[in-house]
């Protein structure tokens, strides 16, 4: 232990440190998009109720004033330069040319944005695209409940007051391993089928209200024991890639809880990162789908290698400040090279711990052609 920082005073600092990084959440953006004279009337409106997000409105040269931005070319070329950056997208005009201007650039549910319309009236918004993972559900009821306007929202499980299996794993903070497969299981789960929910994961569900027909079970083995009678399908949490063998329908939902701390020589490209992350995780039979973050030191801060493997496996990219490494860092192996070039004496593993809300350690530091990396299971 590092007796020159009592655990009493690294704990406390390094928690507020850690919940400070964790609790960043970048604000919502929205793209108010009209082709009218009055849908510019509604869209600043709309835009004047929606302080606590980041709106941009969009409409012709004809209808823009100082605070409205113009765009050129067809609607439809338009909204596919958009729809990979906005979370939300608002169109304030007649719902058939919406759905003719998105159809040629919808990707998948899991990175589509939400798409709203309103009439020119503010009547109605109807969610049209992306219900649940978009979140165009939530955001229809928001702009319903601020413009006093009646909210369309068509999806099965919202109409029937059930649950979806993405919202299941939004709210439990997973990612679907196979859209099939929850689309599947939540047709049960619409048809009032009686559905097992296994947690293996121990994913928080103290305020998630899960529906009649949803039962949480232990473990695998009492699901197996009453799958031919009672359960049509299963819900599983789990981060591992060894599948069990079922005749039932089921769905793995993975929670994103792992946190890789990770250290690598200056210019290191991307791909060569990923394939260790890859390989690391191979070994230890995780899911890369339950990456949470990738931590490592400020010196890395602008490592493009890094920043690639934070894109491809959609994690986000924790800095440790120096003085949290220096707290816990003699509770590890360290290195004179690795202090003679970072001034720390080690990185991946102080890394992980921190940032993991000093976690499970799954894998200690292991180094593969200039790569440190070491897996944590987070405690939050």
């Amino acid at each position: 232990m590092n007796t020159a920082y009592p655990n009493c005073m690294i704990l406390p600092l390094a928690t507020n440190i850690v919940k400070g990084l964790n609790n960043k959440v970048n604000k919502e953006t929205w793209a108010i998009v009209t082709l009218s004279q009055d849908g510019v009337a509604l869209a600043e409106r709309l835009a004047q109720h929606l302080e606590d997000k980041t709106c941009n409105i969009y409409t012709r040269e004809k209808y823009a004033k100082k605070t409205i931005q113009v765009f050129e070319s067809d609607i439809t070329t338009f909204m596919g330069r958009i729809m990979g950056e906005y979370d939300i997208i608002c169109c304030i005009m007649a719902s058939g040319i919406v759905v003719r201007a998105i159809a040629p650039n919808l990707g998948h549910k899991s990175t589509d944005p939400g798409i709203l319309v309103m009439d020119t009236k503010g009547e109605y918004v109807i969610s049209l695209l992306s219900g649940h993972l978009g979140g165009a559900n939530d955001a229809a009821r928001l702009v319903a409940k601020r413009l006093d306007a009646q909210v369309v929202i068509t999806t099965g499980t919202d109409v029937k007051g059930t649950m979806a299996v993405d919202v299941l794993a939004e709210k439990l903070n997973c990612v679907i391993d196979n859209f099939t497969d929850a689309k599947d299981i939540t047709a049960l789960i619409l048809n009032n089928e009686s559905i097992g929910l296994i947690n293996l994961e121990n994913c928080e569900l103290d305020a998630v209200i899960l529906p009649p027909n949803i039962e949480l079970l232990k473990t695998l083995s009492e699901f197996e024991k009453g799958n031919t009678e009672k359960y049509a399908g299963l819900i599983l949490t789990s981060l591992n890639t060894e599948k069990p063998i079922l005749n039932t329908p089921w769905v793995q939902l993975i929670p994103q809880k792992l946190v890789l701390g990770i250290g690598c020589r200056r210019d290191t490209p991307g791909e060569k990162i990923i394939a260790a992350v890859q390989l690391t995780l191979e070994s230890l039979k995780l899911s890369n789908k339950g990456i949470k973050a990738l931590a490592t030191i400020g010196l890395k801060e602008n490592e493009l290698g890094i920043d690639a493997a934070c894109s491809y496996f959609k994690a986000r990219k924790v800095i440790v400040p120096n003085e949290m490494v220096q707290m816990v860092q003699s509770r590890f192996e360290g290195s004179e090279f690795v202090y003679q070039t970072t001034g720390l004496y080690c990185v991946s593993e102080p890394c992980g711990y921190i940032a993991s809300s000093f976690g499970k350690c799954l894998l200690e530091k292991q180094k593969m052609n200039g790569i440190t990396l070491s897996v944590w299971l987070a405690e939050k």
